[in-house]
């Protein structure tokens, strides 16, 4: 089981207009029967931390019961941003009557448009069969690979390893150095596993 709950509570910065994008996925990994597909159960747009502890019983039983994991962006995404998306997407679905991809738009547009500026943008450094990075790759990744300073910010348990959460940087001598560490720009770290 991996319980980041609380780890990640301590992360989460609240303002108006943004969210965290919760989602509880069934894998097909997991889950043969499903074939090829992974499917959403679920899906949170989380605004305050009332909301995040409110749900947590909810998002643990329900991954439970559908052998699924809970994930978050932790990328913020913004409320306007989203709505004027929604609007345009579903224009073009319309004008293209592409009218059975309007019910699935809003969750489409929330996976692919974060609202954080540059300075808040966070990227995930998948590491799997690492539990704890060593001190040289910390090393690399604070000083020596991405100048001006700490970059790491978090490390998040994963089943297979950890994410590290960072600041954006070049990622190419990253990379180049380190090229079974798979680095995502905008994807979303483990809230719960059962």
């Amino acid at each position: 089981m991996i319980d980041n709950f609380d780890q990640i509570r301590k992360i989460l910065r609240f303002e108006d207009d943004y969210f965290y994008f919760i989602q509880i996925i069934q894998r097909s990994k997991e889950n043969p029967d499903l074939g090829s597909n992974n499917r959403i159960i679920r899906s949170y747009m989380i605004s305050s931390e009332e909301k995040f502890d409110k749900n947590i019983p909810e998002i643990t039983q329900m991954c439970e019961m559908f052998n699924a994991r809970a994930y978050i962006h932790l990328n913020r995404r913004k409320f306007s941003k989203i709505a004027l998306e929604c609007l345009r997407h579903n224009a073009e679905l319309i004008a293209n009557e592409q009218y059975e991809g309007i019910k699935s738009s809003l969750e489409t547009i929330i996976g692919r448009n974060n609202g954080e500026t540059r300075d808040n943008k966070t990227f995930i450094l998948d590491c799997d069969g690492i539990n704890t990075p060593s001190p040289l790759m910390m090393a690399d990744i604070d000083h020596k690979l991405l100048p001006n300073g700490s970059k790491c910010l978090h490390i998040i348990p994963t089943k297979n390893g950890c994410h590290l959460i960072t600041k954006p940087f070049d990622t190419q001598a990253f990379h180049s150095r380190y090229p079974d560490i798979e680095i995502h720009k905008d994807n979303p770290t483990i809230l719960y596993i059962p």
